[in-house]
């Protein structure tokens, strides 16, 4: 797999990206008192949180590998040294709502290779993709500046039963559409 996927990646990506929130909407539909338990716990969560921000720095390291970095080269260099170094660092000094951060980081990951295999796809479906991955984005960055919004996204969401059956069927109806999606228009 390629960090900028061509556009006859988006039918593998669409189905990826659409299993994963069609399954976590469905999860919480079939299962609402342990999934509440488990969104509401997730933004203090430590090995969750690590775990999540280890990804996002392998992933970010791996962007930095291909750039021209011109006269910064010697960043390139150094940087597999420094990645456990920043992985440790990152453990140790953010562990503060890590969790909602790292989720933040995977958002504003996600979407590049999203936006690469629509960019130039001919379907006019492209901009499903394109839409979410937008959505995603800007989700992600206020949820790395602001981790507290998450957990209060989460709190919002599981406020009344019925609620959190509305959220959980948006997001089961989204996975769905672009599972569909990836086998019909792309």
């Amino acid at each position: 797999m390629t960090l900028k996927p061509d556009f006859d990646a988006l039918p593998q990506i669409a189905l990826a990206i659409g299993a994963a929130t069609g399954l976590l909407g469905a999860f919480s539909l079939a299962l609402p008192s342990p999934a509440r338990r488990l969104w509401k716990a997730f933004p203090r969560s430590v090995w969750p949180g690590r775990v999540l921000a280890a990804i996002c720095l392998v992933w970010s390291a791996l962007w930095i590998c291909v750039m021209p970095l011109g006269p910064l080269m010697i960043v390139r260099d150094l940087l597999w040294l420094l990645l456990p170094l920043a992985i440790a660092a990152v453990w140790i000094f953010i562990p503060e709502l890590l969790a909602c951060r790292a989720a933040g980081g995977l958002l504003v990951l996600v979407p590049a290779p999203m936006l690469s295999a629509a960019a130039w796809h001919p379907s006019v479906w492209r901009y499903a993709v394109i839409l979410y991955a937008y959505a995603m984005i800007v989700a992600g960055m206020y949820y790395i500046a602001l981790p507290w919004l998450l957990r209060d996204h989460i709190d919002w969401a599981h406020r009344s039963p019925g609620r959190a059956k509305a959220v959980a069927a948006a997001a089961t109806a989204l996975g769905i559409l672009l599972v569909v999606l990836a086998f019909t228009a792309y």
